[in-house]
């Protein structure tokens, strides 16, 4: 699949041929139309996947360029979408969605639309910081169910899948560390392993997700009748769940489901890392999935401050700590020092209490994944420890 940029810019009759915005200004607020095209392949004949993969792609370039995240695409009828309420973060809002053109080719279509979009009101302060997440490869609930093309590395294939999708679209938020184990996540001390993978990777959060259903439909040909048709399919459903590293509190619960063509004999030995995979009807609708995911978890994290932990303390007045340029980090900005306590009540019950720090501490230098700090006011730092954290809020 490809996608296609037009951005059109019409300023005061000017009109370029690359390029086209369309400014129309209202007290402070202005709409933007971009005009963005997709293209997809027609893969077994079908048509109208091919289509709509084309215009979801189309849009949700179109949302990333604007600053906001396509959180649902609606159906094409007679050129117009269906529904024109489309989710988006608060970035932005979009007014209108027009199909403006498609081109069919041997085998492949290019769909051209035209989004009406507002520019929301100005972020949380955190947004602009990248927060950190680690994972592992996800388990399959139910083994018996990858005997069917023999796709048991569907869950490692699936984490490098969904980095891919937060390298390529992500605004907020990055996976930092993918751990090359299954990770049991449905066990009962799913807390206490979030935490230390957490805390082992240098990681704010961790996402954990199980595959529970791979199962594999194949109507019997002589049941059938003869307008009935015989195609198998096959499920998808992987049960995700965002938790906090640091305390363990769940940001997200949410469970991705489909079903899709299975269109590969029930004794293929396939490649689930090939592209006829992952071009494969059953394929495209994963990557759906894992798209949507990935927008629900940056969403999550929009305006959660950006968190890192002190790497050891450099003389009295200065830290190394774990955030650095790939977090958003930059020389001069101020940082939140705190310390966390954890208290037990008369019943056994524990509870986390934070302690901010009076002082803050500024960027000298911010290298990749580290910074050096130095306290605001040229003060002492005393009583803080390597495994304290600090925030930008």
């Amino acid at each position: 699949m490809k996608t296609m940029f037009t951005l059109i810019t019409r300023l005061t009759g000017f009109l370029s041929a690359t390029t086209c915005l369309l400014f129309a200004l209202t007290g402070q607020s202005y709409a933007v139309w971009y005009e963005t095209q997709g293209q997809s392949v027609v893969l077994n004949g079908n048509k109208i996947q091919a289509k709509n993969q084309a215009t979801e792609e189309a849009l949700r370039q179109a949302m990333l360029f604007a600053g906001a995240s396509v959180r649902s695409v609606q159906q094409l009828t007679d050129g117009l979408l269906n529904d024109e309420r489309l989710e988006v973060s608060a970035s932005g809002e979009v007014r209108q969605l027009e199909l403006i053109s498609e081109t069919w080719h041997d085998n492949a279509v290019t769909v051209r639309i035209r989004a009406d979009i507002f520019p929301g009101q100005q972020q949380c302060s955190a947004a602009p910081f990248s927060k950190t997440i680690a994972t592992s490869y996800f388990p399959l609930l139910e083994r018996q169910h990858a005997q069917d093309g023999q796709v048991q590395e569907l869950g490692r294939l699936v984490t490098a899948r969904l980095k891919r999708e937060f390298d390529q679209s992500a605004q907020h938020a990055v996976i930092s560390s993918i751990e090359p184990y299954v990770v049991h996540w449905q066990s009962r001390q799913i807390r206490d392993q979030a935490t230390a993978l957490a805390t082992q990777t240098k990681s704010q959060f961790v996402l954990t997700g199980v595959i529970e259903d791979l199962s594999v439909y194949r109507p019997e040909g002589n049941t059938l009748a003869f307008w009935q048709d015989d195609t198998a399919t096959r499920s998808f459903r992987l049960k995700v769940e965002l938790i906090d590293g640091i305390n363990g509190a769940p940001l997200l619960n949410k469970t991705y489901e489909t079903e899709s063509e299975w269109e590969f004999d029930r004794f293929a030995q396939l490649d689930a890392s090939s592209n006829q995979f992952w071009q494969s009807a059953y394929g495209l609708a994963l990557q759906n999935q894992l798209r949507q995911l990935q927008s629900d978890v940056d969403s999550a994290l929009a305006c959660v401050p950006a968190t890192g932990r002190v790497i050891s303390i450099n003389g009295g007045n200065e830290l190394s700590i774990s955030l650095g340029r790939q977090h958003g980090l930059k020389p001069g900005d101020t940082l939140s020092i705190y310390q966390i306590q954890e208290v037990t009540d008369y019943r056994g019950v524990k509870f986390t209490q934070y302690h901010l720090y009076p002082e803050e501490v500024t960027v000298i230098e911010a290298y990749a994944d580290n910074a050096r700090v130095k306290a605001a006011e040229d003060g002492l730092l005393a009583n803080i420890q390597p495994n304290d954290f600090v925030a930008k809020r």
